[in-house]
């Protein structure tokens, strides 16, 4: 007596033979099916999401060449004057090395008045004003009274103007001269002029505040 098969081999061979006992059309299209089922699975499990990644790559790609040819576009709009750029900063350099952000006042004044002692002129009268903040620098405008020769206010005002930091007189006027007792020609000269130095910490918050 034959032992009986068990049940899942006896369902296999039953869809098996069903198959078999199918038109080849019909086996055509189980197959065409099964392929095409398989290709979706694999679709939608492993290439759909690498898929997905791709594009939002692909996206963030094309922002990044947007981004970068606008900037590009900003480079050569202002290409034109950044080649001015190196030797505007050389010259602030080298007249910052001329300013301090101390209060020299007080020893301008004494320098002042040795340079019109070594010149022959008289200093009478230093008067600064209060500083004007601009935005890298503060300017400081004054007032000099001289006294003395002709050609010694000349001398006076060449060693100034030598000195080592930025001093603008503006305008010089001269009063009638006076024939002094040693039979020289005295002189009373004004001056408006203005020295400059950086600004201190309070000072460039002030500005900036300001702005």
């Amino acid at each position: 007596m034959a032992k009986a098969q068990p049940k899942s081999t006896q369902k296999d061979d039953n869809f098996f033979s069903k198959i078999a006992k199918l038109k080849p059309g019909a086996k055509k299209g189980i197959l065409v099916g099964g392929i095409v089922a398989l290709v979706a699975g694999f679709y939608l499990m492993y290439y759909q999401p690498y898929t997905d990644q791709i594009a939002a790559l692909t996206g963030e790609v094309n922002q990044l060449t947007q981004a970068v040819a606008s900037e590009q576009a900003n480079i050569n709009k202002h290409k034109p004057i950044a080649k001015f750029v190196k030797p505007v900063n050389d010259t602030f350099e080298y007249l910052s090395s001329y300013l301090t952000t101390e209060n020299e006042i007080p020893k301008l004044m004494q320098i002042i008045s040795d340079l019109g002692g070594q010149s022959g002129a008289r200093v009478t009268l230093f008067a600064p004003k209060r500083p004007t903040l601009k935005p890298n620098y503060a300017e400081i405008d004054f007032s000099i009274n001289l006294e003395g020769p002709f050609l010694n206010i000349l001398k006076f005002l060449f060693t100034l103007s030598k000195m080592e930091r930025i001093i603008n007189i503006r305008s010089v006027t001269m009063d009638t001269p006076v024939m002094g007792s040693n039979m020289t020609m005295s002189l009373t000269v004004r001056c408006e002029g203005s020295t400059y130095r950086l600004l201190t910490e309070e000072e460039a918050k002030q500005v900036s505040d300001q702005k």
